[in-house]
């Protein structure tokens, strides 16, 4: 989802460009924006787009009932006639009449029904399945099945629902959602790709649905050529208000940031991946840095442990060792300089209501108070090395490569990197016997959402799926945020919930991401997405 902004003053030395030439235009005076994304995404289905790059894309083929102000991250209806509630348990949806998905199916409560339901239903396994969880019903829809490396699932008991009880359409322009308990925050979700509506159509053939959308928003999915570049075109029916003035969009898939060579050779209009050798020369470029916009980005990168092995991963002493021992400044300057900014809380600060900054006092780099806490903790097996986990990718890889020199010369612990194409699989099987280097993309503007879906379980005995953390008090507090009578209440409580993972230091905050973005000097207005920091392309001018 989205957030905060950035964009603000936005320069962008405009040119012109219709027509043809430039390496763009049709040459039938259509304008098309040319944009990357990476070669991992794998589905367009509104339901099981969970990563920024498919989100960003769904972002101009999908209207959702709210949409979210640059600015000041507030939702504001946009689908949606009006959003209200009198006990934030039960909910009235009320949808404007007059829009169509691009297949001329009415967008009405049953589009929303039908999306959230098949979202809901454990087996189809959809990646925004635990975002239905706090509606009547969700818990009947699950059964017990498993899903293999290609996506095939076995189901081994059979849910006892196809439908959530939370979800009933009062008539075709109203829905009326009952949640399991009271939660100030649900109006704010609406906006993320999880809670878009889909056609009949899309549920009649999900695999055709998956790879050309049929969506109801501004822009129409042209083709798709998985792992090569994907188009859409500008829907001419669109009712909506928020229409770009451009024509096309082009989006070429690269791997990592391969795309900056593109981009400078005038092939690509956009990118925020620049290599860490690049960066010093790209940011000193009068031309290149005129056209270079950046802000604070809302994605947190920070250690896991697998506190559900026992000693010394459960002890906090030893958490507190390792996070004393990692020279962040340091690290983002070396490796990774304008592109993230050390980390000391697990909100981000002053980017969604609740987030400020200070929160971690164990972020600070103090190798006296490592080696001390260390000591504390029992000290480390003489000769074992501790693993570092992580996803294959060439700059996290250089990063925490730099987190583990740092916790070897400050600690003296020999570690290994296991870059793995399987990180998620292996975190969530508890595959892992070493921390683990993560990442928190928020999904909507709340403090809520850095801490319940990451460290929240519900289960004493077994803890959260992945780290094996449970604290009842946290518990308490996400509960009793979830319970408050308006958003400001519940935003306190969930920084009370924040202080309690403070002191447990139940994960290590290492950095958040810096939203930076180059573009060409066809673009204006340039504003970006401050939770993806890709593009607004509903606010771009191309000329």
């Amino acid at each position: 989802m989205k957030i905060a902004q950035l964009a603000a003053g936005l320069t962008a030395a405009a040119l012109v460009l219709t027509g043809c030439g430039g390496g763009d235009d049709e040459g039938d005076g259509e304008t098309t924006v040319r944009l990357s994304i990476e070669q991992d995404v794998d589905t367009l289905l509104p339901m099981d787009s969970n990563v920024n790059d498919n989100i960003s894309v769904l972002d101009v083929v999908y209207d959702g009932l709210v949409r979210y102000d640059p600015k000041t991250t507030k939702p504001y209806n946009y689908v949606a006639e009006d959003v209200s509630t009198t006990d934030n348990t039960v909910w009235t949806i009320k949808i404007k009449d007059g829009f169509e998905f691009q297949n001329g199916e009415p967008v009405d409560a049953a589009a929303f029904a039908r999306a959230w339901n098949y979202a809901a239903y454990g087996p189809n396994a959809m990646g925004n399945n635990y975002f239905f969880e706090r509606f009547t019903g969700y818990d009947e829809m699950q059964g017990e099945y498993e899903e293999d490396d290609e996506g095939n699932v076995t189901v081994t008991t059979e849910p006892t629902a196809k439908e959530l009880t939370g979800v009933k359409v009062v008539d075709p322009q109203t829905l009326e959602i009952t949640l399991n308990g009271p939660f100030a925050g649900f109006s704010t979700m609406l906006g993320y790709t999880g809670f878009f509506p889909v056609a009949q159509e899309c549920i009649d053939d999900v695999d055709a649905c998956a790879v050309k959308p049929i969506g109801n928003g501004p822009f129409k999915v042209e083709e798709w050529e998985q792992g090569q570049r994907l188009t859409a075109a500008k829907w001419s029916d669109y009712k909506g208000e928020e229409t770009p003035d451009f024509d096309r969009i082009e989006w070429t898939e690269y791997s990592g940031d391969s795309d900056w060579a593109d981009f400078e050779a005038g092939d690509v209009d956009a990118t925020g991946d620049v290599p860490p050798a690049e960066w010093e020369r790209a940011t000193s470029d009068p031309d290149l840095s005129s056209r270079m916009i950046e802000g604070p980005g809302a994605a947190l990168s920070y250690l896991g442990f697998p506190m559900y092995l026992g000693k010394p991963f459960d002890d906090v002493e030893f958490r507190k060792a390792i996070s004393l021992a990692i020279d962040r400044k340091t690290i983002v300057d070396k490796v990774v300089p304008g592109q993230y900014v050390a980390a000391d809380s697990w909100v981000i600060p002053d980017g969604v209501p609740g987030g400020v900054a200070g929160t971690c006092e164990f972020c600070t780099f103090d190798p006296a108070a490592a080696k001390a806490a260390l000591a504390k903790a029992g000290g480390w097996p003489k000769g074992k090395k501790l693993t570092i986990h992580l996803g294959e990718d060439e700059t996290q890889e250089a990063i925490f490569k730099a987190v583990g020199d740092s916790i070897q010369l400050n600690l003296g612990i020999p570690y290994v990197l296991d870059p793995t194409p399987d990180f998620f699989d292996r975190r969530s099987a508890r595959d892992f016997d070493g921390i683990m280097r993560s990442n928190w993309f928020p999904d909507y503007p709340l403090n809520e959402n850095y801490l319940a879906p990451v460290y929240a379980s519900g289960d004493a005995k077994k803890g959260n799926e992945n780290f094996g953390y449970y604290n009842a008090e946290f518990e308490k507090l996400i509960k009793e945020g979830d319970a408050a009578p308006d958003l400001e209440a519940a935003v306190s409580k969930y920084q009370e919930a924040e202080k309690v993972i403070a002191t447990d230091l139940a994960g290590v905050p290492v950095m958040f991401a810096q939203n930076v973005m180059f573009y060409s000097d066809r673009l204006d207005d340039v504003v970006l997405d401050p939770f993806s920091g890709e593009i607004k392309l509903r606010l771009l001018k191309v000329s």
